[in-house]
């Protein structure tokens, strides 16, 4: 199974997120996914102008665990619940202090940190979306956050007290910091969304109070906050940026990155020399008979059939690469996680694809719903392929963090398109309408569209998904996904 987004991270940049489950629990799990982005001509994105460089320069990859479908009740309710283990894990490191158990308790204090800061980043962001908002529903999920907050602070102070080295205590000093700063910035969203629609005061109240109450306990605990004025904002901005990236990297995994076929390529290149010498060999020999040594003669031809050789070899060489490429991809990651164990490899490719070249069920997608309809070679568009294959190993899978429940493989892929501003037009754009007999001038942006189109081939079959990023010379404005047409 497949779960797919894209989004808007930055003023020129896209993330793509693709999750991959483990769906074999012997044999590997194997998917292909294929990601097209149609430029227009006028971009003049090409490649002679864009190779392979410089979209490896612009694609940026991170691979993670996909984190576990939890909801906010799943987090301290039942034996199984992330609370009840957090406290059996600190419990366990304390009585017995050994490596394993300290990396356990580290990793289940991030693990537990990162859930619940982003389970109440998507309850809010789903409550703020909702076209009515009552007022049980924030008090349910205040209640929620409340009671969730008020046992994981009963274990903060558990460690707080204990004996533990003061290094080992900063992991979940750490983990209270970044989910108070992630459930007050939060609530601030909520409460300024809740003041617009005229929602009831007594919500809001509410709401100020878990702020005011989340602000008296950072004092308490001597953490930065935003109330305090000697604190610097940009400081406090990039401390909040770095606890963020230490909570969440529990569920970044490392990639080792090398060239797909480097063993094979440098054979051949082994063996187009060889190749070379023999004729260069064969030649020298042949007219040492001939003319015998020390001869002008048999100088000039060995000098002849040296230079010949190293032609010979650059050619033979350039046609075995050539040849070989079309079997290999540009680079092979090889997936592995916190104990160095590998769980999984991913190869990418990148290059431009002909028009012909391109499958009849993409060039329909790309098709439909143009603004002027028109034959698929008249879009005059240049197409970007770029693809890769996940390969899973279940038996290594979420080996190293304390959770059953990690089933899946996220590939998070950061496109940046400002390389391709360059020959964009003005940003702005005047026209002239006649209205009422009167002639007025009209400024409006002018904006180009890049669309997206990624091809996934899973064990259950072939999907589509369809995304069209709008974007100016001042940057991306929105992303518009376009629902496919079932296509047999």
């Amino acid at each position: 199974m497949i779960k797919s987004s894209l989004k808007i991270h930055d003023k020129f940049s896209v993330i793509i997120d693709v999750t991959y489950d483990k769906i074999f629990k012997k044999r590997k799990s194997k998917y292909t996914t294929i990601t097209y982005v149609f430029f227009p001509d006028s971009l003049n994105i090409n490649d002679k102008t864009y190779p392979s460089t410089k979209f490896y320069n612009d694609n940026r990859l991170f691979i993670k665990y996909d984190t576990p479908n939890y909801s906010l009740d799943d987090i301290n309710l039942g034996e199984a619940s992330l609370l009840k283990k957090l406290l059996k894990t600190t419990e366990k490191y304390i009585n017995n202090r050994s490596k394993k158990n300290y990396s356990h308790y580290k990793d289940q204090i991030k693990m537990f940190a990162a859930t619940f800061s982003s389970l109440v980043r998507q309850d809010i962001f789903k409550l703020m979306k909702s076209k009515i908002i009552l007022e049980k529903d924030v008090d349910e999920l205040l209640f929620k956050a409340t009671s969730i907050l008020k046992e994981f602070r009963v274990i903060v102070d558990k460690i707080i007290q204990s004996s533990l080295k003061e290094e080992e205590k900063k992991s979940v000093i750490y983990a209270d910091e970044h989910i108070s700063n992630v459930l007050e910035m939060q609530l601030m969203e909520l409460y300024n969304h809740v003041q617009k629609i005229y929602l009831e005061t007594k919500s809001s109240t509410k709401i100020v109070a878990l702020i005011n109450s989340e602000q008296k306990y950072k004092k308490q605990q001597i953490y930065d906050s935003p109330k305090d004025k000697n604190v610097n904002a940009e400081e406090l901005m990039y401390k909040r940026n770095q606890l963020k990236k230490y909570i969440e990297s529990v569920f970044f995994l490392n990639q080792d990155i090398r060239k797909d076929g480097a063993v094979f390529e440098q054979s051949l290149l082994a063996l187009a020399a060889g190749l070379a010498m023999v004729f260069s060999t064969g030649i020298a020999f042949y007219y040492q008979m001939v003319y015998g040594n020390f001869t002008m003669p048999f100088f000039i031809a060995l000098v002849m059939s040296y230079m010949l050789k190293d032609r010979i070899k650059g050619l033979i060489s350039l046609m075995f690469v050539s040849k070989s490429s079309s079997f290999f991809y540009d680079f092979k990651i090889k997936i592995t996680n916190s104990l160095r164990k590998k769980i999984g490899i991913i190869k990418e490719n990148f290059t431009f694809v002909p028009l012909q070249k391109l499958g009849a069920k993409v060039k329909k997608h790309r098709q439909k719903d143009l603004v002027v309809k028109m034959n698929f070679k008249a879009l005059q568009e240049q197409v970007i392929q770029y693809k890769k294959k996940i390969i899973i190993y279940p038996k290594k899978f979420g080996g190293d963090l304390p959770d059953d429940n990690i089933i899946g493989l996220t590939d998070i892929t950061r496109l940046n398109f400002h390389r391709f501003i360059q020959y964009m037009d003005d940003p702005k754009k005047s026209f002239i309408l006649v209205r009422k007999g009167e002639v007025y001038k009209k400024v409006t942006d002018k904006i180009y569209h890049i669309n997206i189109i990624q091809k996934f081939y899973t064990e259950e079959g072939i999907e589509f998904r369809r995304y069209c990023v709008i974007m100016n010379r001042n940057g991306i404005k929105r992303i518009k996904k376009i629902e496919l047409d079932i296509l047999t």
